[in-house]
C-alpha cells in the first residue's frame, strides 16, 4: 500500500500501540477492581494474570529474536493485531481463572506487535523514503493507549457491569484493527547477498601484525561491552519490576487506599497522557543533557511515585505520583535500550531484544512477587517498598555501569 505523508504511517503505528498495548494490555489495570469486586477475582490470581501479560511479551520477544524473514516478522504483526481483538473479546464471556489467564498470555504475545514490530517497520519506512528516523510520534501511542484504558471506564461509569466493559474494549480493538493493519508499512524485503569480499593476503607479517592487534582489540572490546550488558541489564531488570508494580496495581492500590473507584481511573488516565508528553520531553532533555542524567533522575521519579502511592496524601498526590510514574517510566526504556544499542555495536537488535528479556522478567517477578505480598500483609505498602528498594538498587548498577 501506497503512504505518501508520514502522518498516515504515524496514524498506523499510533493504532497498532492503542490495539496490542492500550487495550489488550492495559485494559486489565483499570478493570482490575471492578472484577475483583463484581467477579469474584482474588488478590493472587490477579497477580498472575499479570504475570502471564508478561510472559506472553516475553515469548514474543523470544520469538522475534529467532525469526529474521521480513515477510514472517509482517505476518507475525498482523497475527498480533488479530490476537489482541480475540483476546479482549474473552475476557468478557467467562468467569473462569484459566481463559482469563489464556487471554491475558495471548494479550501479552500481541504486544509485541505494537511495541516492536510496528517501530521496526515505520523506522525502516522512514530510511526508505529519506525521512528523519524519528520514532517520537509513534512511542506517543503507548501513553495515549494507556489514555485511552482509563477514558473507557470513566464513560461507561463506575457501576458498569465488567464484561459489558470487557466488550466495548474490544469494540473498540475491532474499530483499530483495520487502521492499523494497512497503514502500517510493510518491511522491505530481505536484499539479496553480494559476491563474497576478496580474501585478504596472507604472508604479509605486517597484514599480520595489524589482525592480531586487531582481534585482540576486538575481543577486549566485546568482554567490556559484556560486562557493561550485564551490569546495566540488572538495573533494567529493576526498571521493569518497579513498572509492573506501577502498571498493573495502580489503579487497585488506590482504591484500596481509600480513593474511589472514578477517581484511581482518572489517576491510570493521567498516567496515560504524562507519558505521551514523557516520550517527547524525555528525547529533548537527553539531547541535551546527555542519556545518563536524564534516566538517572527519571528512575528516582519512579522510587518517588511508587512511594508516593502509599502515602495517602489525597487525590493530588496521586495525581502528581501518576504524573512522575506515566511520565518517566517511557523515557527508561527508551534511553536503556538506546545505550545497549550504542554499547553493543555490530549487534544492536540482538542487544536491545536481550535487554527486553531482562525487562521482561522483572516484569513477571513483579506480580506474582507483589500479590503474595499483598495476600500476607493485607495492603500494598510491603510490595511497594520493595519495589521501590529494587529501583534504589537498579540505579546504582546502571550508574556503575557508565565506568566499564
Amino acid at each position: 500500500m501506497r503512504l505518501p505523508f508520514p502522518y498516515a504511517v504515524f496514524c498506523g503505528g499510533i493504532a497498532a500501540q492503542l490495539l496490542t498495548i492500550g487495550v489488550a494490555r492495559f485494559a486489565y489495570t483499570p478493570l482490575l477492581p471492578v472484577m475483583q469486586a463484581q467477579a469474584g477475582l482474588t488478590p493472587q490470581a490477579a497477580g498472575v494474570l499479570g504475570a502471564m501479560i508478561y510472559a506472553g511479551y516475553l515469548l514474543g520477544t523470544l520469538t522475534l529474536a529467532i525469526i529474521k524473514s521480513p515477510a514472517l516478522r509482517l505476518s507475525i504483526f498482523r497475527l498480533c493485531l488479530i490476537l489482541a481483538v480475540v483476546s479482549t473479546a474473552m475476557m468478557g464471556m467467562t468467569q473462569s481463572v484459566w481463559i482469563w489467564a489464556i487471554s491475558r498470555f495471548l494479550g501479552g504475545v500481541s504486544g509485541v506487535g505494537g511495541m516492536l514490530l510496528a517501530a521496526e517497520f515505520i523506522l525502516g519506512w522512514l530510511r526508505r523514503t529519506e525521512r528523519v528516523p524519528d520514532l517520537g510520534p509513534h512511542f506517543m501511542g503507548l501513553g495515549v493507549g494507556i489514555a485511552l484504558a482509563g477514558l473507557i471506564p470513566l464513560m461507561l461509569g463506575t457501576g458498569a457491569d465488567w464484561a459489558l466493559q470487557w466488550q466495548v474494549f474490544a469494540g473498540a480493538a475491532l474499530t483499530l484493527l483495520p487502521i492499523a493493519w494497512f497503514l502500517t508499512p510493510s518491511p522491505a524485503p530481505r536484499a539479496s547477498t553480494g559476491s563474497a569480499p576478496p580474501a585478504r593476503p596472507r604472508g604479509d607479517p605486517l597484514t599480520d601484525q595489524t589482525a592480531g592487534q586487531s582481534v585482540a582489540q576486538s575481543v577486549a572490546r566485546s568482554n567490556t561491552a559484556l560486562r557493561w550488558f550485564w551490569v546495566f541489564g540488572a538495573g533494567y531488570l529493576a526498571a521493569g519490576w518497579g513498572y509492573s508494580v506501577g502498571a498493573t496495581f495502580c489503579v487497585d492500590i488506590l482504591t484500596s487506599g481509600g480513593q474511589s473507584q472514578s477517581a484511581a481511573a482518572t489517576v491510570w488516565l493521567i498516567l496515560g497522557i504524562a507519558n505521551a508528553c514523557g516520550a517527547m520531553l524525555g528525547s529533548v532533555a537527553s539531547r541535551r543533557f546527555g542519556p545518563m542524567p536524564v534516566l538517572m533522575v527519571c528512575m528516582m521519579c519512579q522510587i518517588i511515585a511508587l512511594i508516593g502511592f502509599i502515602a495517602h496524601g489525597g487525590l493530588i498526590v496521586s495525581y502528581l505520583c501518576a504524573i512522575l510514574f506515566g511520565g518517566t517510566f517511557v523515557v527508561i526504556v527508551s534511553l536503556s535500550l538506546m545505550l545497549a544499542g550504542l554499547k553493543m555495536r555490530g549487534g544492536e537488535g540482538t542487544a536491545m531484544a536481550r535487554m527486553t528479556l531482562l525487562y521482561g522478567a522483572g516484569q513477571i517477578l513483579a506480580p506474582i512477587v507483589t500479590a503474595r505480598l499483598m495476600t500476607i500483609t493485607g495492603s500494598y505498602s510491603a510490595p511497594l517498598i520493595l519495589a521501590a528498594v529494587i529501583l534504589a538498587g537498579g540505579s546504582l548498577a546502571m550508574w556503575a555501569a557508565r565506568k566499564l
